[in-house]
């Protein structure tokens, strides 16, 4: 299988049969030039070709970068194979949130960005859940997102349900 490379020599798939030719002392190694492949093409081809073995580990903030560049430049980002799903988890292609107020200096904002590292099946069951939580937006609320509506609900009912399944416990202790 031949190592591609651009024509400014910058290996673009093969980086692993280039490591192990050098091990075994080869001096030459069959190559494929990308001539006259654009800087997107070469980025979102060697995005793709990683995406084909998907036994490679992500550098998800370089992934998250490279991907809203291709975006940005107006690439077809489904033709790198990330999936939708993908895409949402790394932020890329996710516009500015509407309308969010103008906040005088030194006031503190009623809203608050909040960050969740989720593993596994995590995302696919907070995605869900939020999905069945959101209800049409509320005109009294000040909240406009309604995501963070939904998971300021979900909490909400666990909490209580937490409080609930727990009064007995502390009745009894208390006894």
């Amino acid at each position: 299988m031949p190592i591609l490379a651009a024509d400014d020599g910058m290996v673009l798939a093969g980086h692993g049969r280039l490591a192990a030719g050098k091990l075994l002392g080869f001096t030459q190694v069959p190559v494929i030039v990308a001539r006259g492949w654009t800087d997107q093409q070469k980025r979102a081809y060697v995005i793709a070709d990683n995406r084909l073995t998907d036994a490679s580990d992500w550098d998800d903030e370089m992934l998250r970068l490279e991907l809203a560049d291709l975006v940005e430049g107006g690439f077809e980002i489904a033709l790198t194979g990330i999936t939708e799903d993908e895409l949402s988890r790394l932020s890329v292609g996710v516009g500015e949130l509407e309308q969010m107020p103008e906040l005088p200096d030194g006031d503190r904002s009623p809203f608050r960005d909040m960050t969740f590292i989720l593993y596994g099946e995590q995302f696919g069951i907070v995605e869900r859940a939020i999905a069945k939580a959101t209800k049409p937006r509320d005109p009294d609320n000040p909240n406009r997102s309604p995501q963070g509506n939904a998971l300021a609900a979900i909490c909400a009912e666990y909490l209580a349900r937490l409080i609930r399944e727990r009064a007995p416990e502390r009745l009894a202790s208390v006894v």
